[in-house]
């Protein structure tokens, strides 16, 4: 198991604090419980005075909890173990831990007096409760987590569970860990929905193959405007297009227009022609096979390629509810539990209209984990344009903005960020989004460059007829990121100096002007727009920091 990322061990250790401070927790170990219960139990948030066992005599055990109905009952036990720091993430759950529950197991199973006479007065009731299922005669089922931000089972460990899952069918052992964890913060606030369609005729087709299952239907578009739309059969449910690569472009952008004219037109009946269809992923599907006219059912889906056409339609069904009746849609289903395929998916079935290379990343993992990070600490990154147009506007993080950012503070090519930004999401993606980075560290950034940016408007409001002329934050309308890569150099310049906040930062961003001022002053035969191409002006400004402090190449050396 690779060990855990900086930024999925700063996502965690955020929940796990705000966690604590919200459940009035004593340990980080109990937060990380918390999370990890409302995840695998939901609607146990309000209930943890009851579930957690952590405590003297607690045998192991953390917490208890019970989903039970008149004939069966299925028992979780958990064990969690929260590792401090990044550094020592890679600590395995070992064999003392997996004995602990392995002896409150044989003393469960046995009636032990010993557990009898638990004096951990939560434990001693969930054990109770227990006995008294075994007596009624339920079938019970146990399943023991381990949840933990660090490794996962040791070699010697996961073989004492083999042998204890052999000696006991009815107990299966489960590691809950980052990755799911950080899954399981990626899907929360998102509505999973069920739904169907009418099938035309027998015009369907599955095929199989292992993890992955796929259905294409021929299907009444009626059928389908109902799916997504809200009981009105107007308001479209944009929760349905969460993994799409984009967010609906109107109906001026793409291929909209088109679309449209087809479906209201006489001749609707040739929209299956001339359209690709719509591309949905779900967790199942299901229908008659062999039934002419089957509704097809799928269980938690999402549309991940046909904004345009789906929306398109919404807006046909308005203008000529009638000509719909002749249209038939062709959908495509893919059922998988794996998030992998359903990216690979989104990304390959986008081709019937232009998309960016923005548009292609923004479902790429290292996407994801940047919102979840930002939005523990109160930023929304919008990895698609637009996605958090009803945040508040100095919350949002746009994606090509910090990758901008990045390029200019931490790769230190401000020249870049202006002539070559295509590449933030093409040749460059892997070396700018990633998940290596301290998020409280980018947050600092973002928040520098807002002033700078604050700076620059504010500029080009007074001086927008000549904005060449005027003060030094004249340097600001072209060369903003170069004023952003000043900032850099200044706080190398101070070893060990953090980012400033507030006044300090206004100070820092005021001298780096002054600096790129001072640096690009000399060059005046050159207009602006064309200076801030240049690396030569990057070198400049760094030769004019460094030269009243240390030498020019020990600098650059130390960023």
């Amino acid at each position: 198991m690779s060990a855990i990322s900086k930024m999925d061990w700063d996502i965690i250790d955020a929940r796990v604090k705000n966690a604590r401070v919200r459940h009035n927790l004593t340990t980080d170990s109990m937060a990380l419980l918390a999370i990890t219960l409302e995840q695998i139990c939901p609607g146990t948030e309000n209930n943890l005075g009851e579930i957690i066992t952590d405590g003297s005599d607690d045998r192991g055990i953390d917490a208890i909890h019970f989903i039970e109905s008149e004939n069966d009952a299925e028992i979780y036990l958990f064990q969690s173990k929260y590792r401090e720091s990044q550094n020592t993430a890679n600590k395995t759950i070992n064999d003392n831990d997996i004995l602990k529950i392995s002896l409150f197991l044989t003393d469960l199973f046995e009636k032990s007096s010993s557990l009898a006479l638990c004096h951990n007065f939560r434990l001693n009731e969930a054990v109770n409760r227990i006995w008294q299922m075994h007596e009624d005669g339920k079938i019970c089922r146990y399943r023991v987590i381990f949840c933990s931000n660090g490794g996962g089972f040791a070699i010697s460990a996961k073989n004492i569970i083999d042998t204890l899952e052999q000696n006991h069918p009815s107990v299966q052992f489960e590691f809950y860990g980052a990755q799911n964890i950080i899954s399981g913060m990626a899907l929360e606030g998102r509505k999973q929905e069920s739904g169907s369609l009418q099938v035309i005729g027998k015009e369907i087709l599955e095929r199989s193959d292992g993890d992955v299952r796929g259905v294409i239907a021929s299907v009444d578009a009626r059928s389908f405007i109902k799916l997504i739309t809200t009981e009105d059969g107007y308001t479209i449910k944009r929760n349905l297009f969460d993994d799409n690569l984009r967010i609906f472009l109107g109906s001026k952008g793409g291929y909209n227009t088109s679309i449209i004219n087809t479906a209201t037109s006489s001749d609707s009946y040739l929209f299956w022609y001339l359209n690709n269809g719509i591309t949905i992923t779900c967790r199942n599907f299901s229908y008659n096979k062999g039934h002419s006219n089957p509704v097809l059912n799928f269980e938690d889906f999402q549309i991940v390629n046909g904004a345009q056409t789906s929306h398109s339609l919404v807006e046909a069904a308005r203008t000529n509810s009638e000509s719909i009746g002749d249209v038939v849609l062709m959908v495509r289903i893919y059922a998988t539990d794996r998030i992998d395929i359903s990216d690979r998916v989104a990304v390959a079935t986008n081709s019937q209209a232009r998309i960016q290379s923005r548009d292609l990343k923004s479902n790429h993992e290292s996407m994801k984990k940047l919102e979840l990070a930002f939005r523990e600490r109160g930023y929304f990154f919008e990895r698609k344009r637009g996605m958090h147009s009803d945040k508040e506007e100095s919350k949002r993080i746009d994606a090509l903005k910090l990758g901008q950012i990045i390029l200019s503070f931490e790769l230190n090519e401000p020249d870049k960020a202006r002539t070559e930004s295509d590449s933030i999401f093409d040749s460059r993606f892997n070396q700018i989004f990633h998940d290596k980075w301290n998020i409280d560290k980018l947050v600092r950034i973002f928040e520098l460059y807002r002033i700078i940016e604050t700076l620059r408007d504010s500029y080009q409001t007074n001086h927008g007829e000549s904005p060449e002329s005027g003060t030094e934050h004249r340097y600001l309308v072209y060369g903003h990121w170069f004023v952003l890569f000043a900032c850099k150099l200044l706080l190398v310049r101070e070893t060990g100096k953090e980012i400033p906040f507030g006044q300090d930062a206004e100070e820092l961003i005021e001298e780096a002007i002054r600096r790129v001022a001072a640096a690009c002053g000399q060059t005046k035969a050159v207009a602006h727009y064309q200076m801030f191409r240049s690396p030569r002006t990057r070198d400049k400004i760094l030769g004019e920091i460094s030269a009243k402090q240390i030498d020019f190449f020990e600098l650059f050396a130390s960023i």
